[in-house]
């Protein structure tokens, strides 16, 4: 029986018929090795938790591989590498993995180990790699955590320009291959078994395997074998593979029944020059690149730079190292909509492409043909590329929602064949994005024939005659048919900006021709703060405790629980409609499909059909764990299905099907529900004490944000297994007390019956709390209905589709001012979209910071609770907070522009200086310290000097206030030989160093070294009854419980100390026990210990905007923490930049779309959502905690960290509201006149706003 070879860390394994089609890499890796250092969230190559290293073939360099993509059967003499090879607490730690710990590049440290390997692979790959080029090549990851800094600075220390270089060397010292015992050297000698040749005895020369599903697997190495097995096997389903990418754009739930391997063929991986440049269809698009950097070099091909530069666009790194040409085109060829750079460069170039049809004929065909061809059978061979002489221009563009690996809202290609005179000799102008049909503006090419291209009146004609001819289509969810025509236009007039002579060119118009993502260098960051080493280890910026076991991928996550004997797997069924009358479900269809064990339904619960806990603290009532009866929103779970594997879960789940009545079309915009009396329900009030007399002006307004959805790395995913007593689980969960009283409800069954454990999670942001809740009932019910082990993972697209997210928000407002712009009187009314349901009190959260820091006395507030027909929306990083905190500043930035006013006046003119007058010192030092009075003139000068780029200076400031009713139990134990100290306590550490500020605190009470502290996996047994794990507060109030519980033990051993004068630790300990002290204590926190206080922030934000795109970048941040005394300075820190990346990707990018007439979330991948990424955060990131700041005292002198930082991002759309405003005015629109953007300043928004006419495009 042929079987596929390969080696893992330098073991060699093979696979066979054992495995399914549909078996990755990553499955193998984690399911039959157990490497659970390679994690996973996306299953699209769109998040990069999956990425290895591998050596593809013998001398081929290490490449960074999204494991998810590459079919198991695909990896025929491969050398792949894990994280576990490069070192961990046996072997010691890699220099990667050190730095990453030390720089505090992870916190919650699911995805540490993916970025070390994409780090490893480029260091391997390149040892001479540049700082700048690192920053670049790392887009095939993304942390939710960090916000980036700490990771770019930790790997830009390996650039070969670092000042501090790490050596590659240095690499290597502690990679010991498993087989020789020494050093690894990237590739194994020619006497090591791991190099394989067609001689080799394991080389086996695999043709065909009928893996598991019934799929023919064939490995060919020619062409030739292909067209034999098509001949063989039939074309009516088949299917090429190479590098498997084409999944993360359409996801393909089954594959063709056969499928061809092309990876060995080497017909399809050469290239040549004869006239043209003829490169192979199957080169990935890494060999790609490096080609076209050679040929550059040569005479009519120094174009294939440019095409480079946009090649380093595509997707990322891992990506581009296993997709190839042909793959790419395919797609292409399937779904005409498909946003392809490939076809776009080959279009603009006039490139051709060769297709096979048999063993004996080819046929050459140019691009647009090459659309046309039925390719059922045939084979790309290669794609042939023209000499281009220096009288052609060339030009491409990929606008895209964020800086680096997002595809494309529009991309286009401008070549131009211009004489000595200036004239147009011939031209060609691509798009993608734009229609399924168009790609040529064939008509607009042959206007501008003969025609002087840099002319005024010939620019006029030609966008004439674009807009005449081009054909832009809706194409939810991408941007809107106004803006990709728009941004088309603006391409073709950026592209001959690009190329116009100095001399004619105007200086005020050159910036439009440059690409803003382009010009960005390399990032950098500060942190200043103070730290007294007094109270160390208190006070202490250490390294995280768990770093570097997060960075070597020992840190076990749920999901990291080994395969456990008859264990099954569970899926949610999910509604079709939005609203309406659940009449009958029908499971025969899914039932009959192999290994597929069961069906629930709502009728199969045995108690409360619920997963919130109904009459405790924060929760009003309850939501249906599945619908039993009436639909409240689309995909709405329904029922459970119950298979063998998850991939049979999955697929079982989507042939259940149901029958309703009384569909009715969905509410889904708290615009409207808001004016839906039945919809609407008043909170609070809070009327005006005063109202001044001297108004200047009445400004009536509005204003509305909308959702956000969490991206924890980790997913919702819940492991549980019956005991003699009841159910063991295994939840992701910020609240362990929730999931054992939601479960005991459903199921009837005794909490004490219910045993949770948390080590810790992969990220959260709230949504870990009472939504998690959801799949570990559901786990649970499956574990008592079948008395086996069960696993619940739901991908990313079912928790975006029916979990709920950030609360969207809307305000109207009237609002008198005097000539400062000071406040007479404001009416202010605010709604919240709870989602289908009022349950979670995030409104209530809000009401405290409603004014944020401005005088409320002639305030006139209503709040309103609203419902909408979509998921119930959850707690998601400072809600309530967030909405109050940023409206108020949307008001005060109002009326600025109205009242042409400097904001920052506004803002003190309002300032609330009896109750909060800290922000004053602190305003004063952030415009001294970000230099703000230079940069504001600079800004200003800036702005005067261009009219296609435009710049923005801002401050925002912040008042925000905890909110929170906590029980937190905290149990220390100290061991009477050694003396060393286990704690446990309620909170749950998912990033945010709780444990570590933990064993900070008991070190400092005990006065003991750190070493000696292990904090243990939190449990309801030990911690029972604990409160969630949020909004800022858990840290705190586990300090005070370990704080309590040091006190409680130190009093028991001060007679013993007494009586031995000064004895060391471990000689106290063992006297102690001697004597009969008990060497466990407890500390108890409770709702008597909240503490009421405010932290204040302030932040000035600088961004350019690229007026003719909408593109734009974050130049620079300062930004001023209140922090109080921090007991860990770098982890603080990091929850800063952090929480202001999510805010910075909740303001421009994490736009979510949904289906007007079906309420279906169509954002619901990492294909079309986009959070911020390495190369989207500011250019300069600058924090700082504030001097002699003090917090309670009860809490050491601490203060919340992890969530207000949130609240200031929202001055990145006030800068660029000032940049759009300043094009505006150029374009002769009052800079006092209002313009309203509701939800994220995306490209399209910020473009349609500038409300650029096209008569407005000149070159002089």
């Amino acid at each position: 029986m042929d079987r596929i070879w390969f080696a893992v860390n330098g073991v060699r394994y093979s696979v066979g018929s054992e495995v399914d089609s549909t078996t990755t890499l990553l499955d193998y890796l984690r399911s039959s090795l157990h490497l659970f250092g390679t994690k996973y969230m996306c299953r699209e190559a769109g998040c990069g938790a999956c990425i290895v290293s591998a050596v593809r073939h013998p001398g081929a360099p290490h490449t960074s591989i999204n494991a998810c993509m590459v079919s198991i059967t695909s990896c025929q003499n491969w050398e792949i590498t894990t994280i576990e090879c490069l070192g961990d607490q046996a072997k010691g730690y890699n220099k990667l993995q050190q730095q990453l710990a030390k720089d505090n590049g992870s916190q919650c440290g699911y995805c540490s180990p993916s970025w070390i390997m994409a780090m490893y692979s480029l260091l391997k790959s390149k040892p001479d790699i540049t700082r700048l080029e690192i920053e670049k090549s790392l887009s095939s990851n993304i942390c939710r955590c960090t916000g980036y800094r700490p990771i770019l600075d930790a790997f830009k220390k390996f650039g070969s320009d670092a000042a501090d270089r790490v050596t590659v060397e240095d690499i290597e010292d502690l990679h010991i291959c498993s087989r020789t015992g020494n050093a690894c050297k990237g590739s194994c000698d020619k006497d090591d078994w791991c190099i394989v040749t067609k001689d080799d005895i394991y080389a086996n020369n695999v043709k065909h395997i009928v893996l598991h599903d019934n799929r023919d697997w064939y490995s060919a190495e020619t062409v030739s074998e292909i067209f034999d097995i098509l001949k063989t096997k039939g074309n009516k389903s088949y299917m090429l593979v190479a590098g498997n990418t084409a999944k993360g754009v359409y996801p393909m739930t089954e594959y063709p029944l056969v499928l061809i391997d092309v990876n060995n063929v080497s017909q399809l991986k050469t290239f040549v020059i004869d006239q043209n440049l003829v490169i192979g269809a199957g080169l990935t698009i890494t060999e790609v690149i490096e080609i076209f950097k050679t040929v550059s070099q040569r005479e009519n091909f120094s174009y294939l730079l440019t095409v480079n530069e946009h090649l380093e666009k595509v997707a990322h790194v891992a990506v581009r190292n296993i997709a190839t040409l042909a793959g790419n085109l395919v797609i292409k060829h399937r779904n005409p909509e498909f946003q392809s750079d490939i076809f776009l460069l080959l279009e603009t170039v006039g490139a051709q492409v060769t297709i096979a049809k048999s063993k004996t004929s080819k046929t050459t065909l140019n691009m647009q043909d090459f659309l046309k061809q039925n390719l059922k059978g045939k084979i790309i061979i290669n794609v042939m590329l023209p000499p281009l002489n220096k009288s052609n221009k060339i030009v491409t563009y990929k606008i895209a929602p964020r800086a680096q690996n997002a595809h494309a809202i529009v991309n286009a290609g401008f070549l131009y064949d211009i004489t000595s005179t200036g004239k147009v000799s011939t031209a060609r102008i691509t798009y993608g994005g734009l229609s399924p049909a168009f790609t040529r503006a064939t008509n607009t090419e042959m206007s501008l024939i003969g025609k002087t291209l840099f002319d005024n009146a010939t620019l006029q004609l030609a966008i004439q005659a674009l807009v005449k001819e081009l054909v832009v289509t809706e194409n939810p969810p991408e941007p809107s048919v106004a803006y990709r025509k728009h941004v088309a236009i603006s391409l073709f007039y950026k592209g001959l900006l690009s190329f116009c002579p100095p001399s004619i060119l105007s200086s005020q118009y050159q910036s439009g021709g440059t690409e803003i993502h382009d010009s960005r260098q390399l990032s950098s960051g500060r942190q200043s703060f103070d730290t007294d080493p007094s109270l160390w280890p208190l006070n202490q910026p250490v390294m995280k405790l768990e770093a570097t076991i997060q960075c070597s991928g020992e840190a076990h996550y749920v999901e990291d629980i080994p395969p456990i004997p008859k264990e099954v797997f569970a899926s949610f069924v999910l509604s079709t409609v939005p609203l309406g009358t659940l009449e009958s479900i029908d499971a025969s269809e899914a039932l009959k499909q192999p290994g597929v064990i069961a069906f629930y339904s709502a009728k199969d619960i045995p108690g409360v059909n619920s997963f919130t806990p109904a009459g405790t603290v924060f929760y009003e009532t309850d939501e249906e764990l599945l619908c039993a009866k009436e639909i409240k929103y689309f995909n709405q779970a329904i029922g459970i299905i119950v298979a063998e594997t998850r991939y049979i879960a999955d697929v079982a789940a989507k042939l259940v099907t149901a029958k309703y009545s009384n569909v009715q079309k969905p509410v889904l915009d708290i615009k409207k529900a808001k004016d839906d009396s039945s919809r609407r329900t008043l909170y609070t009030t809070h009327a005006a004490t005063d109202r001044g007399t001297d108004v200047c002006k009445k400004i009536i307004g509005e204003n509305t944000i909308y959702g956000q959805y969490h991206f924890s790395m980790e997913t919702l995913v819940c492991v549980s297994k019956p005991t003699e007593q009841g159910i063991k689980v295994h939840p992701a969960s910020q609240w362990i007390d929730g999931v054992q009283m939601t479960t005991s409800r459903a199921l009837n069954l005794q909490e004490n019956c219910i045993d949770v454990y948390v080590r810790r999670i992969g990220g959260a942001f709230g949504i870990k709390i009472s939504r998690s809740n959801q799949v570990a009932v559901a786990c649970n019910m499956v574990v008592q209905k079948l008395k086996r082990p069960c696993r619940f993972i739901q991908s990313l697209t079912t928790n975006m589709r029916t979990v709920g997210k950030r609360l969207p928000c809307t305000i109207t407002f009237e609002v008198e001012v005097d000539g400062k712009g000071a406040i007479q009187y404001l009416k202010y009314d605010l709604y919240e979209d709870n989602g289908y349901i009022v349950n979670e009190p995030f409104i209530m959260i809000g009401d405290g910071v409603y004014n944020n820091c401005y005088r409320a006395t002639r305030w006139d507030y209503v709040s309103y609770n609203c419902i909408t027909d979509t998921a119930s929306n959850s707690w998601c990083r400072s809600p309530g907070s967030l909405e109050a905190i940023v409206m108020a500043e949307n008001i005060m930035e109002r009326i600025s522009y109205e009242m042409s006013a400097d904001p920052l006046q506004v803002r003190l003119s309002n300032l609330d200086t009896d109750n909060y007058k800290d922000l004053l010192e602190m305003i004063d030092t952030v415009k001294e310290s970000s230099d703000y009075t230079c940069r504001r003139l600079e800004v200003d000068k800036f702005n005067e000097k261009n009219r296609w780029k435009k710049r923005g200076l801002r401050f925002s400031l912040m008042r925000w206030a905890p909110s929170g009713g906590p029980i937190f139990v905290t149990t220390l134990s100290v061991y009477h030989d050694d003396g060393t100290v286990d704690i446990v306590h309620s909170g749950v550490e998912m990033g945010q160093g709780i444990n570590t500020k933990a064993a900070q605190v008991c070190a400092y009470f005990l006065k003991i070294p750190l070493n000696l502290i292990k904090i243990k996996p939190n449990n309801t047994m030990i911690a029972c009854n604990g409160f969630i794990t949020g909004g800022s507060l858990a840290s705190m109030f586990t300090a005070l419980g370990v704080e309590r519980a040091c006190k409680q033990l130190l009093e028991r051993l001060q007679p013993i100390r007494e009586q031995l004068g000064n004895p060391t630790w471990q000689e106290l300990i063992v006297a102690a026990h001697d004597q009969n002290v008990n060497l466990q204590a407890h500390g108890f926190v409770s709702r008597k210990d909240i503490q009421d206080y405010n932290i204040y922030g302030v932040a000035v934000t600088e961004v350019e905007v690229d007026i003719l795109t909408g593109q734009s970048e974050v130049i620079r941040v300062d930004l001023l923490e209140d922090a109080g005394i921090s007991v860990n300075q770098e982890v603080d820190v990091g929850q800063v930049e952090g929480a202001f990346v999510m805010g910075l990707g909740y303001w421009t990018s994490e736009q979510l779309v949904y289906d007007p007439k079906t309420g279906e979330n169509l954002t619901n991948r990492t294909w079309n959502y986009f959070v911020p990424q390495a190369r989207d955060i500011p250019q300069d990131f600058r924090i700082s905690f504030r001097k002699n700041s003090q917090g309670p005292s009860t809490f050491l002198g601490s203060k919340a960290i992890g969530e207000p930082p949130l609240c200031l991002s929202v001055g990145v759309t006030f800068a660029m509201r000032e940049a759009i405003t300043s094009a505006r005015s150029d374009g002769g629109i009052s800079s006092s006149k209002w313009f309203q953007i509701d939800g994220p300043w995306t490209v399209e928004r910020i473009c349609l706003a500038a409300d650029t006419k096209y008569e407005d495009f000149k070159f002089n």
